[in-house]
Parts: structure tokens; C-alpha cells; sequence
């Protein structure tokens, strides 16, 4: 059964679904009529629950792409499409230990942190106090916060805190990204990965000059399009609006140079 402080999605529709942590009591007012949250804890995953509307919603077990999306947004954030390709080309298992440059609103902290675990840690640097206060606030909501250590630091003119060649993977998402590169090469093991997300090609044409003379090889761009498939009885065909150009994935690995 459901309890106090677990996540649920309320899903009617994708114009209609909620992701909230359960409270002990009280009311979900939505456009569809009230929930009545107590109602919940005499259910599971996957039932279904009623608005006073006769409104059906129901609990779905929240993937880590919903918590992403439905974070509290001070920034842009980085979109599954992009994450997906971002998580599986470079080295990232339960016990890494990584660096994210550039925090923002945590939400890819959020699907590192949940891919590091149980013993991993995400090293996050962000420049803004008020970003990362806010990033710290929606990874405490994830239940991730064991997993992630946040330090308010300007990366380009102080450096990275960790140790020379124990990082397994550095994701940057900076204006300017070649600037930390340098840095990057030192905290990076040998072989492992770097990536760089930029949505402009003046940035990747600078950043990948950069990776070149600093020490990097096997440096690749990428753009990732996603288009949903609408299925109906009256024909499938594809959703009008797609998820189109968000941003430039540059990924690279560490070599040592003599």
C-alpha cells in the first residue's frame, strides 16, 4: 500500500497528470475535479482513483523521466532525448563517481544521481546561489540526495576539487565550455569520457579545437530529434509538434598525452 512521502504520477491524460509527493491528508485540485489524497493510502501502484467528478486518474510508479521534467525550473534543462545518448556513451555505472559542471535546476543531477547509486557520487558545481539552492531542493524531492555532493564554485576561475584521474565521467554545460577543458582533462581517467552540451555551433567549433590540443580523441557531435507516433482508430500518423533541435552533444575521451 501507498504511504505519506511516496512519489506517485496521477495520470488522466497528458494534458492531465500530477507529480506529487503524498502528504499525510488533504486535497489535489485539479481541472478535473478534487482527488481526495487519503483515498490513496488504500491503494497501489498501477489502481485507480476517482475525482468527486467521477474523473478517473491513475497511480503510475513516476519513471525518472517524469521527475526530470516536472522539476522546479530556473533554468532550460537538458531533455530525455538528449539524457538517453548523454547516459550511454559515456561511463557511467552504480559506484561512478562523476562531475557535472553547470547545475542549474538538477535535472540531470536528478538521472545521474539515480544511475550512480547506491555508492556513486555526483560532484555538481554551479555558479548561481539561487540555482543551486533550487537544484538542491528538487534532488531532495527525488530521494537522491545521498548521492550528490553541490558546491557553489565558479569553475573557471577556481577549478574542480577532485583528485587528479578519479573521475569517471565530467558532463559540461557551460556558455563557454572550452574554458574548463584543461580541468577536465586532469580530474578525468584515462580513456574515460567528456561531454559537452551546446546549443549553438559556434560553441562545439571551439570546444572540439580545445579537446584536440588539450588531449581528447574520438570526438563525435550529435543532434538528437524525437518524434512521437500518434496511434488512433482513425489512422496513425506523426504528432503534429516534435521535440526538435535543444542542443549539440559533443562527447570526447581522455588519452594521455606525453
Amino acid at each position: 500500500m501507498l504511504k505519506p512521502n511516496d512519489l506517485v504520477l496521477l495520470y488522466h491524460s497528458e494534458n492531465a497528470k500530477y507529480l506529487i509527493t503524498l502528504p499525510e491528508s488533504g486535497e489535489l485540485q485539479t481541472h478535473k475535479g478534487v482527488i481526495k489524497l487519503n483515498e490513496i493510502f488504500q491503494k497501489n501502484y498501477g489502481d485507480e482513483i476517482s475525482t468527486h467528478r467521477g474523473e478517473k486518474f491513475y497511480i503510475l510508479k513516476p519513471t525518472i523521466a517524469d521527475i526530470e521534467m516536472k522539476v522546479k525550473r530556473t533554468t532550460t534543462i537538458i531533455y530525455p532525448k538528449d539524457a538517453g545518448v548523454m547516459l550511454l556513451k559515456t561511463n557511467l555505472f552504480p559506484g561512478a563517481k562523476v562531475v557535472e559542471v553547470g547545475t542549474g535546476s538538477g535535472a540531470f543531477t536528478i538521472i545521474l544521481a539515480n544511475f550512480v547509486r547506491p555508492s556513486g557520487i555526483v560532484y555538481s558545481y554551479e555558479v548561481r546561489e539561487d540555482f543551486l539552492k533550487n537544484a538542491q531542493e528538487n534532488v531532495k524531492r527525488a530521494g537522491l540526495e545521498n548521492n550528490v555532493i553541490f558546491y557553489l564554485r565558479d569553475v573557471v576561475k577556481e577549478g574542480f576539487l577532485e583528485e587528479d584521474n578519479s573521475i569517471d565521467s565530467v558532463y559540461i554545460d557551460l556558455p563557454e565550455p572550452w574554458e574548463v577543458i584543461k580541468e577536465a582533462h586532469r580530474i578525468l581517467k584515462g580513456g574515460h569520457s567528456l561531454i559537452s552540451l551546446n546549443p549553438n555551433v559556434e560553441q562545439i567549433q571551439k570546444t572540439f579545437r580545445t579537446l584536440e590540443l588539450i588531449g581528447f580523441t574520438r570526438i563525435k557531435v550529435y543532434e538528437i530529434l524525437e518524434r512521437e507516433i500518434l496511434v488512433r482508430y482513425s489512422g496513425t500518423r506523426p504528432k503534429e509538434f516534435s521535440i526538435t533541435h535543444t542542443a549539440y552533444l559533443l562527447f570526447a575521451n581522455k588519452v594521455n598525452k606525453r
